[in-house]
């Protein structure tokens, strides 16, 4: 019985060492998922004569955030990249009288400008006319027939415009509007063009809420502007202030620039130039320094050669 015993004992024991023995495991591959956040801007460059530089490289070009050095870390010069273009057309009282100008050289740039089907990347765009509100004309589309159609209601007068507040220009409101529900989500380059004396009249935002909104969306904003406004007349600040210095701020802020119907030159000749800011941009991208969402931060970007001007967004603000 003994012997028994033992040999189960024994037996026991040797089962036990078996399992307690480990077995040889595969190797295991971890995987690191690293996240990068990069800021990108658009960017513009002119010689001491004002003629297009398309031919410089990354190390050509420094960049500041918060006033010091930052690296960047990607750098292009695509000129296919797609295109978000909206046409912001103001139909106020004062501008009537510029509606078939304005509407003949809009449908005459966009057929210029807009990449249609089958490109894999088609451009679009959109129309919004304020007065005393913000109505969208046609929602985005990269249909030239509809853009057209959009172009066509300039001077349409609905019902629900009766009971608004005569003489409201809501510039301000516009671009806020705009650049937060319809532009933020987009790819590629955006533009806002727009059409105005500059005057703004009733809006809730200001012009400060206005710029943050087109620098947030990292969009660049030119100005055409109608009006008969001596260049020369005071700036910003003034109690009627200056509606050729508000559009310099804002297109200054946000890479666009300015342009005054007669002395820029007729509506086409301005069309063509911002056809070739937006085939000649640069796209510079950064890592943002660390801080609290929706913070601004001053850019400042410049080439090493001293002679060029470079048009691009001036401040940032820290995505999510």
């Amino acid at each position: 019985m003994r012997l028994i015993l033992s040999t189960i004992a024994i037996s026991f024991l040797t089962l036990t060492l078996v399992a307690q023995t480990p077995t040889p495991e595969t190797p295991q591959t971890s995987t690191l998922t690293v996240t990068t956040r990069l800021v990108s801007l658009d960017a513009v460059v002119r010689d001491s004569h004002g003629a297009l530089v398309n031919n410089l490289t990354k190390d050509d070009f420094s960049l500041r955030e918060d006033g010091h050095v930052v690296p960047i870390r990607y750098f292009n010069h695509d000129s296919d990249l797609p295109l978000t273009i909206g046409l912001l057309i103001d139909t106020s009282g004062s501008e009537s009288e510029y509606f078939s100008d304005e509407a003949l050289g809009s449908s005459l740039f966009l057929e210029n400008v807009l990449r249609q089907a089958p490109s894999p990347q088609p451009d679009r765009a959109f129309i919004v006319r304020f007065d005393s509100q913000v109505l969208p004309l046609q929602a985005m589309t990269s249909s030239l027939p509809q853009l057209r159609n959009g172009l066509r209601l300039l001077d349409y007068k609905p019902d629900m415009l009766k009971n608004t507040h005569a003489g409201g220009t809501l510039l301000f409101d516009a671009i806020v509007n705009v650049c937060d529900k319809v532009v933020a989500t987009e790819t590629g380059r955006r533009a806002l063009i727009i059409m105005t004396d500059g005057d703004d009249n009733r809006s809730v935002n200001d012009l400060y809420t206005a710029i943050h909104s087109a620098q947030a969306a990292g969009v660049a904003i030119y100005s055409i502007l109608y009006t008969r406004e001596d260049p020369n007349y005071p700036n910003v600040g003034t109690v009627h202030p200056s509606g050729i210095g508000i559009m310099q701020q804002i297109s200054h802020a946000t890479g666009g620039r300015e342009f005054i119907v007669g002395r820029s030159g007729n509506i086409r000749q301005i069309y063509a130039a911002i056809e070739a800011d937006l085939r000649s941009q640069y796209r510079i991208s950064f890592t943002p320094t660390s801080s609290k969402p929706h913070r601004f931060h001053p850019l400042d970007l410049h080439t090493t050669n001293s002679t060029y001007t470079v048009q691009s967004r001036t401040s940032y603000s820290t995505p999510e």
